[in-house]
């Protein structure tokens, strides 16, 4: 399974919308036996900052402050599926904050989004919260970064 974390430009987690990561670490999410492992495959930019879109500095899209009238507009919802430049094969969709639109984008092709508390700093410990949270740990007896 492969997971994508949004990151600062620091390569430190981004607690805010998704769309406004300026880019994405890309991990495998490996389960055998009793043991999972985790690498990162890659990091990749976020469309809108490799396009100079005004998404990622927008302080609304920042706070998932999608107004109504923004999130019943065709233009403004196709914005949030040009996330799957950088995300199209991930399974996972991990984030500390998200709008319906960004939700509904990410649902539409089967990209679970899983929610994470705002004390976590890490990629890894996202990595491993998402670990911990899921079906695959229910004979977990240990967890690796490879």
């Amino acid at each position: 399974m492969i997971v994508a974390v949004p990151m600062d430009i620091y390569r430190s987690l981004c607690h805010d919308n998704p769309c406004t990561s300026p880019q994405f670490a890309l991990y495998e999410v490996l389960a055998e036996h009793d043991e999972v492992r985790y690498s990162l495959l890659e990091i990749r930019p976020n469309p809108w900052a490799r396009y100079g879109g005004n998404m990622i500095s927008d302080p609304r899209m920042k706070a998932c402050e999608c107004e109504c009238a923004m999130m019943q507009n065709p233009s403004h919802i196709s914005e949030h599926y040009i996330l799957l430049q950088a995300l199209g094969k991930c399974n996972v969709l991990i984030a500390g904050h998200y709008c319906f639109n960004t939700l509904y984008a990410m649902k539409h092709v089967g990209i679970k989004i899983h929610k994470i508390p705002p004390f976590l700093k890490t990629a890894s410990e996202a990595i491993e919260h998402f670990i911990i949270g899921t079906e695959i740990t229910r004979y977990l007896r240990c967890v690796h970064q490879v």
